[in-house]
């Protein structure tokens, strides 16, 4: 049988959470045809979690040798042309039941390539709700070219686990960055949002998201580069994919770069690391200026008092992104 709906999951080491992926896939309503788990030389037991499981049939394959997470994602991608649609599933996340049905529904009568998202629902390591990344209306939107890679140049979210791939048994049209160890998903979303021809936004929360200590993005916080000067190149990249924008446009980018850098190094400076939260307000204050840098923080502690005072949300204190 020619395989309609594969699912790829790039795993690393994942024990821990592993076999609760692979149960939210074996209890999906519409079944993926083919299940590859795609190994990237763990040493702990996530081959015998694999074999182990008889919820559905799972294929394991190992890789020749570690080629890092964006490396393992590439590879991942080289089974877009196996199928009609291609779905990465990162090894800790979940899948709430309906979501296959739903987002293949999304994007049946689009043509490849294309791709579709839904809303996440954050959880941390025991799974426990933390926020859901956007209104939850139901609605399913068409978002144009423009509107979709402005969205992206502002880090928009979109969770790999809540992203489906209709490549219609072609070619990915682009890759993960190797030089961007944690914002290269953004700038190959825009690139795969460019040259699709349809991107499909589903409002409703169909995964879930964990937030825990092992994130690649908390394991390569204390880096600068990596943490908050990618930012700032990734914004650029995706707006110049755009063909650039205006002064207005350059001074939002800015501010934005400047909240988000001042989210992260209040968060930072809560985890005890004072001199890497300065080096973090240095970097941010450069590039946004002094006078968009401090409006930005007026923001940052409004949303601070709102968010988490008024509306008490718990917070997952690794998060340094929100």
């Amino acid at each position: 049988m020619q395989t309609r709906l594969l699912t790829v999951i790039p795993v690393y080491n994942g024990e821990r959470f592993l076999g609760q992926t692979l149960a939210s896939l074996a209890i999906q309503t519409r079944l993926p045809d083919r299940v590859v788990v795609l190994d990237n030389g763990s040493t702990d037991g996530t081959e015998a979690i694999v074999r182990a499981f008889r919820a559905c049939p799972c294929e394991f394959i190992r890789n020749p040798t570690n080629l890092g997470l964006f490396g393992n994602l590439n590879r991942a991608l080289d089974f877009a042309a196996e199928t009609e649609y291609l779905h990465l599933m990162p090894a800790d996340d979940l899948l709430k039941p309906q979501f296959y049905e739903v987002m293949l529904r999304a994007l049946e009568s689009q043509p490849a390539p294309s791709l579709a998202w839904c809303l996440d629902e954050r959880i941390d390591e025991s799974g426990n709700h933390l926020s859901v990344s956007g209104r939850v209306t139901g609605r399913v939107r068409a978002w144009s070219v423009d509107a979709y890679l402005r969205k992206k140049a502002e880090i928009g979210n979109q969770a790999l686990a809540g992203t489906l791939f209709k490549t219609g048994r072609g070619a990915a049209p682009c890759r993960f960055r190797m030089d961007m160890p944690i914002l290269a998903d953004v700038v190959f979303y825009a690139e795969w949002g460019q040259r699709s021809q349809s991107r499909i936004e589903v409002q409703q929360d169909l995964v879930q998201y964990r937030w825990h200590g092992g994130n690649m993005s908390c394991e390569l916080m204390p880096g600068l580069q990596a943490l908050v000067l990618d930012e700032w190149k990734a914004m650029q990249l995706v707006e110049g994919m755009r063909g650039g924008g205006n002064w207005i446009r350059t001074w939002k980018l800015r501010g934005l770069f400047g909240v988000r850098t001042g989210i992260k190094a209040r968060r930072i400076r809560q985890l005890g690391q004072r001199a890497y939260a300065r080096e973090i307000v240095a970097a941010g204050r450069r590039i946004s200026g002094w006078p968009l840098w401090l409006a930005a923080q007026v923001l940052v502690h409004g949303r601070e008092w709102i968010v988490y005072g008024l509306r008490r949300r718990r917070r997952q204190p690794w998060n340094v992104f929100s």
